[in-house]
This record gives C-alpha cells, sequence and structure tokens, in this order.
C-alpha cells in the first residue's frame, strides 16, 4: 500500500554513472583545436624549412655530378 502512495519504483537510470573521465586523448585533441592557428603556421614554416634544405641537398648533389664530367 505504501508503494502505491509514494508510486517507488525501479529504474536504470540511477545504476548509470554520467560521469564523464577527461583522457590524455581528449584533452590533447582540445588543446589541438584551441591553437588551430599556431599549430598551422608552425607546421608550414616547419615543411618550409624541410624542403629548402632537401632542396638544397639535392641543388648540391647536382653540382657534384656536373663538376666531375
Amino acid at each position: 500500500m505504501k508503494e502505491d502512495f509514494f508510486k517507488v519504483g525501479y529504474t536504470t537510470y540511477l545504476e548509470n554513472e554520467n560521469i564523464k573521465i577527461n583522457k590524455r586523448t581528449s584533452s590533447f585533441l582540445k588543446k589541438i583545436s584551441k591553437h588551430k592557428f599556431i599549430l598551422m603556421t608552425s607546421s608550414i614554416i616547419m615543411l618550409c624549412v624541410f624542403m629548402n634544405f632537401f632542396l638544397i641537398y639535392k641543388f648540391m648533389k647536382i653540382i657534384e655530378i656536373s663538376c666531375n664530367y
């Protein structure tokens, strides 16, 4: 009779823990999304520096080959 009065029942909602755990990857992705401009600018600069050294190296190889003949 008391159950009908208070309308007590069982629900699975009480067992589910909705606490979100911050993982390392999610915090890393949040930092990346927050600093997109800085990341893109630094990656473009690093790509240009790497390409510059690569092209200088190839040019030096071509010069060495042409000097040997």
